[in-house]
């Protein structure tokens, strides 16, 4: 599934119309009977309110995650709220989460661009403020292939010098921070040198060692190693240029402004499934997600899901839940399960079976995200439900596929999320607020 195309027509269109949904609330009965000999008023009843379209289901997992952004709105706050999300191509063009960040952090405060991979891994990696060099020299491996091994970062993916024993070319990054972080993974007593500079006077700065900020065993000669610098003291964009020991490989650079608010990360792949998190080597997963402290985990996937088969159905619902609790014991965080955008196929002999296949994904997400205490967010429900990506197309708000949205769909769309999320906060989502687009009725 290949990433979305901005489009020349979005900037037109740019929207968040929560689409309302129809609320289940029956009268009580009139007459008080036994338990017993309750009729079918009484059972009715007694049943709660079903949530409204665009609502989170279980909000009350995200209790703590909450309590942190009420802090930051008290006077002196001096705290960083973070949000790893993960997910598949809606996550990774940053178009959704980019339109999330912007939300929080009008609000709560911009703590920086985030954790990301120090070069462009492959064509289609946009990042909010962050310019980064094409990464030549440096091959990606991701949770997409086998080549990881499972040995990549928070992103999903790695960065392995091309040609074994030499030293790789700069990854340089171009953003506006106070400190940075990076991570390797490689044998004990890997180094990384570094030029940090405003931009513009980077070809100047001498290259220097960055101090090593600890280190953790993986494997047997296989260490998970951070460093830490603080950036220039003149504010602005900088220009970092990363040179890591040839035999390491870079997990990923996290980008922190020096001030409290939020940081919320973009960690998408293309094509990715919920279950590829099973690869991701699990000593190496436990300890990142430690080392990083979230607040909140947010899981984006489905769509790709939404083909497998029937042995892999049986399956499914058992691994889902265990990859949550593993999730949530790792990091210490609430998580909150985001279910497959409306897709429709373009041709009629694709659409039972992709509608079967989302009916049936979007129920076992929604299942083990209870059966875990995890929150869960129907986002196919909160566009209109099945076959409303076809109104949304027809207001210019997704792309010809029936797959993605196009850039103002998404930022629509994490209106839509970022109202749901800070509704448990009792007022108003703050600034940005969306316009108002009219969705064509339903043919």
């Amino acid at each position: 599934m290949s990433g979305p195309r901005h489009g020349s027509r979005g900037g037109r269109l740019l929207a968040a119309l929560a689409l309302a949904g129809c609320v289940l609330a029956a009268a009580p009965a009139r007459h008080r009977r036994p338990p017993a000999a309750a009729g079918p008023r009484a059972a009715v009843a007694a049943r709660p309110k079903a949530a409204a379209a665009g609502a989170i289901a279980n909000p009350a997992a995200l209790g703590p995650f909450l309590d942190k952004l009420r802090e930051l709105e008290q006077p002196g706050a001096d705290r960083v709220v973070r949000v790893l999300q993960f997910g598949d191509s809606h996550t990774a063009a940053d178009y959704f989460s980019g339109r999330i960040r912007r939300r929080l952090q009008a609000r709560f405060g911009d703590a920086g661009p985030g954790y990301l991979l120090s070069a462009r891994p492959w064509r289609g990696y946009p990042h909010e403020g962050v310019r980064l060099a094409a990464g030549a020299g440096w091959t990606a491996q991701s949770l997409r292939n086998d080549a990881s091994g499972g040995l990549v970062g928070l992103t999903g993916a790695s960065l392995v010098c091309a040609e074994a024993g030499a030293a790789g070319p700069a990854l340089t990054v171009r953003a506006a921070f106070g400190s940075f972080r990076v991570e390797l993974l490689g044998p004990e007593g890997a180094s990384l040198q570094a030029t940090l500079a405003p931009e513009g006077a980077a070809a100047e700065a001498p290259a220097t060692e960055v101090p090593p900020a600890g280190a953790q065993a993986i494997r047997p000669g296989l260490s998970l190693q951070r460093f830490a610098l603080a950036g220039p003291a003149s504010p602005g964009p900088c220009e970092l240029s990363l040179f890591p020991s040839p035999e390491s490989r870079l997990l990923g650079v996290d980008l922190l402004s020096g001030r409290p608010g939020v940081v919320y990360d973009e960690l998408g792949l293309n094509g990715a499934e919920l279950l590829d998190l099973e690869r991701w080597d699990p000593a190496l997963r436990r300890a990142l997600l430690a080392g990083i402290q979230p607040d909140l985990i947010v899981l984006a996937y489905g769509t790709n899901d939404e083909g497998m088969g029937v042995e892999a159905r049986d399956g499914f619902p058992a691994r889902a839940v265990e990859l949550l609790r593993a999730l949530k014991e790792a990091s210490g965080a609430p998580v909150l399960v985001i279910g497959p955008l409306d897709r429709v196929g373009r041709k009629r002999r694709q659409r039972g079976p992709l509608k079967e296949g989302a009916d049936w994904i979007i129920q076992a997400l929604k299942q083990a995200s209870l059966q875990c205490d995890c929150a869960f967010w129907d986002a196919r429900r909160a566009m209109g439900g099945y076959g409303a990506i076809t109104r949304w197309r027809r207001a210019g708000l997704a792309q010809k596929d029936l797959v993605h949205l196009t850039g103002p769909g998404y930022q629509r769309l994490g209106d839509q999320f970022a109202d749901a999320l800070l509704a448990g906060l009792g007022r108003g989502a703050g600034a940005n607020p969306p316009t108002t687009v009219r969705l064509p009725p339903a043919p």
